[in-house]
C-alpha cells in the first residue's frame, strides 16, 4: 500500500470516526486526574485512535478493509467505498439540534445531510464534540469535589506546605477504580452516539 494510500485512509477513518469523542474524553479525563505530562497525553492519543480503530463498523469489510486491526491491509482500498459505508452511522450520529444549528432549518432534514458530506462532517465532529464535553464534564465533576475536599482538609490539618495534587491525585484514580469507572467510560463513549 503506498504512502499516500495509507495517509488517506488514516485521515478518514480519523475524521469518519469517533477518534473526536475518544480523544477528547480522554483529555479531559488526564485533566481531571492530574496526569497533565506530556507522556500520558501521548497514551490518550494512542488509545483514542484504538478506540477509533477498533470499533470502526463491521461495514467495512464489504470494502476490503481488513475485520481486525491486525490484519494486513490490502494494497488498494477505495476511499469512496470506505466513505460511502460510513455515512449511514454518521448521519445516525448526528444530533438534531447540533445540525439545526449549523443549516438552520435544512439541518432538521437528516436525508439531505446524509447527502451532503460537506455538511454531515461538520455535523458529525460537533455532534461527537458535544457527547465528548458532556461524558467530559461529567467525569469532571466528582475529581473537582476530590480537589476541593483534599484542600480543605490539608488547610484544617495545618500542611499548607503539602502540595494539594501530592494527596489528591492517589485519592481520585482510588476513587475511579472503586466505582469502575472505565467500565462505565467505556459504555458512554461507545454506547452513545449510535455506536
Amino acid at each position: 500500500m503506498d504512502s499516500s494510500n495509507t495517509f488517506a485512509l488514516v485521515v478518514t477513518l480519523l475524521l469518519f470516526s469517533s477518534f473526536v469523542k475518544y480523544a477528547t474524553v480522554l483529555s479531559v479525563f488526564r485533566f481531571g486526574t492530574g496526569l497533565v505530562g506530556l507522556e500520558f497525553g501521548f497514551v490518550c492519543l494512542v488509545a483514542a485512535f484504538g478506540l477509533a480503530v477498533v470499533t470502526i463498523p463491521a461495514e467495512l469489510k464489504q470494502t476490503g478493509f481488513p475485520g481486525s486491526f491486525f490484519s494486513s491491509v490490502p494494497d488498494r482500498i477505495d476511499l469512496s467505498q470506505v466513505t460511502k459505508a460510513l455515512v449511514p452511522r454518521m448521519a445516525a450520529s448526528v444530533d438534531p439540534a447540533v445540525a439545526e444549528g449549523l443549516f438552520g432549518q435544512q439541518g432538521r432534514d437528516r436525508a439531505k445531510i446524509q447527502e451532503d458530506l460537506s455538511r454531515l462532517l461538520p455535523a458529525f465532529i460537533f455532534s461527537e464534540l458535544k457527547l465528548a464535553l458532556t461524558l467530559g464534564l461529567l467525569l469532571l465533576i466528582p475529581f473537582v469535589l476530590v480537589d476541593l475536599l483534599t484542600a480543605h482538609v490539608v488547610a484544617l490539618v495545618g500542611m499548607q506546605q503539602l502540595p494539594v495534587p501530592v494527596v489528591s491525585m492517589p485519592l481520585k484514580i482510588l476513587l475511579f477504580l472503586a466505582v469502575d469507572g472505565w467500565g462505565m467510560l467505556a459504555a458512554k463513549m461507545m454506547g452513545g452516539g449510535g455506536q
